[in-house]
């Protein structure tokens, strides 16, 4: 009963697949007719898609073929009768039987309940109408069954005179370990579907990834902004914005992509509906931009994070991790530099840690002007998050971050002396840029006057 279905998946490219290239392609893809058939015998040992998609005609075939051989041998009386055991009446009239039944009423009503895919039972029946098909199916199936039979039935019902586990037992257990290892030994194998329309399941972390600094390790790496964690090295981020290109470039003409491949496969060229009956498998690709952007606020929370942590508000390490972040970064060249933005993070970590100090430790002071500390921090910085409120991603904002290091944090004292030489700081700069404008306005008009007096 695998032959059937072979023929009948023959016939189904002919029909729906008329690029002859692409053909070529699926059946260079599938291999040879022995890989094709244990694909079709043990489905569900198979880890890739096409096992997935010959399953619902394995299983068609093997209800028809089951309940014909049955019938047959209760007929004849049972297995050891002489029409059982002739090859071309027995295993080509149930083979001819499974080529007719299985397309025209199992495989269409099998799909639908097993995938869900609503309209196969029209559409294979449209298939069988084209001229031939049913003569292509039957004959198909009867030369297989004529074939299969005596393969079947010895190892099945044993030889006169045999044991039936030195013969039977023997020969199903050696083709039962000859196909675990043959489905277990194909694993980079699938549908063939277009290049960036699906995402390996195991790669999916990647995709939407971003460099950032590891606060807990104390190194760069990659965080998943899918699973909101750290996955591993820099070397994965890269990996995944290879992938993610491909995938953007295949979504440019308002295609979606999948995370299974089947579903991919039946999506491009079978019912463009998939994507809306598996929202589930459709994957978002966030841009480049958007990766940047959020990389850029990641990577100035980390770094104020680091400088607050580390002793006597050093701004090194923090200097350290935005040029790493800047070196790693692939498209540095078309987004913001990091180190160029942090020339007041000093300044800017001395306010926040005051305030983290009034946030935390819920100190109430009459010294403290929140308001006045997050209007200075949003001004210098609009981007960065600051209270878990503000998260989109776990555990992204300062004031998380500084809870999971158990950050004590200084003496309010020293705090509140360390803001006043930021304020003290941040006044006289800003009357000298005062002085320095009204005195540059009155220079260039002098210098104005005098230049009309020589005229």
């Amino acid at each position: 009963p695998t032959f059937p279905a072979l023929g009948f998946l023959y016939l189904v490219l002919r029909v729906t697949v008329p690029d002859a290239d692409l053909r070529k392609a699926m059946e260079g893809k599938w291999g040879t007719l022995m890989s094709f058939t244990t694909w079709t015998l043990l489905p569900t040992l198979y880890h890739g898609t096409v096992a997935s998609l010959i399953l619902p005609f394995a299983l068609g075939n093997a209800v028809v073929a089951g309940g014909v051989y049955g019938l047959v041998e209760l007929a004849c009386g049972g297995p050891n009768n002489k029409v059982m055991q002739t090859p071309w009446i027995a295993g080509t009239g149930i083979g001819a039987t499974v080529g007719y039944v299985a397309p025209h009423y199992v495989y269409g009503p099998i799909m639908e309940n097993l995938y869900a895919m609503e309209g196969m039972s029209q559409s294979v029946h449209y298939m069988m109408s084209f001229p031939y098909a049913p003569e292509v199916s039957v004959a198909t199936g009867a030369v297989a069954g004529m074939l299969l039979h005596p393969m079947l039935y010895y190892p099945m019902n044993g030889v006169s005179g045999v044991p039936w586990g030195y013969f039977s037992g023997t020969a199903l257990a050696a083709v039962t370990s000859a196909l675990v290892y043959v489905y277990y030994g194909r694993k980079d194998v699938g549908l063939p579907v277009p290049e960036g329309s699906f995402v390996e399941p195991s790669k999916i972390d990647l995709v939407n990834s971003i460099i950032r600094f590891n606060n807990t390790s104390g190194h760069v790496e990659t965080y998943s902004l899918s699973t909101q964690r750290f996955i591993g090295s820099t070397d994965k981020c890269l990996e995944g914005q290879m992938i993610a290109e491909s995938s953007r470039s295949y979504a440019q003409t308002g295609k979606v992509v999948f995370d299974d491949r089947l579903m991919a496969f039946m999506y491009n060229y079978w019912d463009a509906n998939t994507k809306t009956r598996y929202p589930d498998h459709v994957l978002d690709i966030k841009t480049r931009g958007e990766l940047q952007k959020k990389q850029y606020v990641m990577a100035l929370a980390d770094a104020t994070v680091a400088s607050i942590i580390e002793k006597g508000g050093s701004t090194r390490l923090a200097m350290e991790i935005l040029a790493t972040i800047d070196d790693l970064s692939s498209s540095t060249k078309r987004q913001k530099k990091l180190s160029t933005t942090s020339k007041c993070l000093k300044e800017v970590s001395v306010a926040i840690e005051l305030l983290m100090i009034a946030k935390l430790f819920e100190t109430e002071s009459p010294s403290i002007d929140v308001p006045a500390l997050e209007r200075y921090i949003r001004k210098r910085y609009p981007e960065l998050t600051i209270y878990t409120s503000e998260e989109q991603y776990r555990d992204e904002s300062i004031e998380s971050q500084l809870r999971m290091a158990t950050w004590k944090g200084p003496e309010l004292s020293q705090a509140m002396d360390s803001w006043r030489q930021v304020h003290e700081k941040e006044r006289y700069q800003t009357w000298r840029n005062r002085v320095l404008f009204i005195a540059t306005g009155v220079l260039v008009s002098v210098a104005g006057t005098l230049l009309q007096g020589n005229r």
